[in-house]
């Protein structure tokens, strides 16, 4: 799948976000670059479990998602460490 943005989205990935309308529509609604950090931290999970474990909660991280100052807790993406 491919996005509104033009960020590329793996086949389960996109299943998830296509399963439930108003996931696919937040996940929409982000910035590409908000797309594509969690793009890669599905695709950082340790090992097959460790992906399943964050395709499953993917949803639920998406929904929450509320693009805060990079101030405020020191990252510009809650799924990023710096």
């Amino acid at each position: 799948m491919i996005t509104d943005k033009g960020v590329a989205v793996p086949e389960d990935m996109a299943a998830v976000l296509e399963a439930d309308q108003g996931v696919l529509d937040a996940f929409q609604a982000l910035r590409p670059d908000d797309q594509r950090v969690y793009v890669n931290w599905v695709g950082a999970g340790q090992g097959a479990g460790g992906r399943k474990e964050r395709l499953a909660g993917l949803g639920e991280h998406v929904k929450a998602y509320q693009r805060r100052p990079a101030e405020e807790h020191g990252s510009p993406h809650p799924l990023l460490d710096v």
